[in-house]
């Protein structure tokens, strides 16, 4: 009886153990992955960049976008539904959103989140003007397509792009984490989630909609953002 006993323990013991190192071998192929992906997504966002460096003016296919994305007939309600989504995440209000974010993170005891939240809004947007001094690609030209503002920034990557991807996605990505979803007021969460989706696909298409960037700008925004949110 005394050996029959060590022998299910010994036999407890080694299913421990490979499920230890499988679960190991499982974050380490994950780690690989997703390695992999983000040196490529560097690539991409490298040959974008060079790629808007020598095309400062427009080619025809990033033409082409724009004007039929500008011909479509949007009832008035969908242009201002755009044009609202794109006006409180200029930078102006994000000056008092993102601290109102990591103030209530922080009030929940989120303080990494809140320290990445505000480290992010200004690295992620420096790191995106140097990209743009850099690559300096001019605004669209209202002599080509209707622009709704004249803006002197540079156009590469797109900033409402970026910031969608880094701010938005990092409040969705927390609040889809296991801590959260077992928060029992988790429900609460749902208008904020689908908040954080529509203001991050509907603004790309926006900004090209108004004329503030070309659709390489647009992309280059949305590719550089989740460089930002990975590291």
């Amino acid at each position: 009886m005394y050996n029959t006993k060590n022998v299910q323990r010994t036999q407890e013991v080694d299913v421990g153990i490979e499920g230890t190192n499988q679960k190991k071998h499982s974050s380490n192929v994950g780690l690989i992955v997703g390695g992999v992906l983000w040196l490529f997504a560097v690539a991409l966002m490298i040959a974008l960049s060079l790629f808007a460096h020598t095309h400062p003016q427009p080619v025809p296919f990033e033409l082409t976008t724009s004007r039929d994305l500008q011909s479509l007939p949007f009832p008035w309600i969908a242009q201002a539904t755009m044009r609202w989504f794109t006006a409180i995440n200029d930078p102006l209000p994000d000056v008092f959103i993102v601290p109102l974010v990591v103030f209530i993170l922080a009030l929940f005891r989120k303080f990494t989140a809140a320290i990445f939240v505000a480290l992010s809004a200004g690295i992620g947007n420096g790191i995106d003007a140097l990209i743009g001094d850099y690559v300096h690609r001019p605004r669209p030209n209202p002599k080509l397509i209707h622009v709704d503002s004249l803006l002197k920034f540079n156009t590469f990557p797109s900033g409402h792009s970026c910031h969608m991807m880094v701010f938005y996605g990092f409040l969705l990505y927390l609040s889809l984490t296991k801590p959260v979803r077992q928060w029992k007021y988790h429900l609460a969460l749902l208008p904020l989630q689908i908040f954080a989706v529509i203001t991050i696909l509907i603004m790309g298409f926006a900004r090209v909609w108004e004329g503030e960037h070309w659709v390489t700008d647009v992309v280059g925004g949305y590719l550089d953002g989740p460089l930002h949110f990975s590291l």
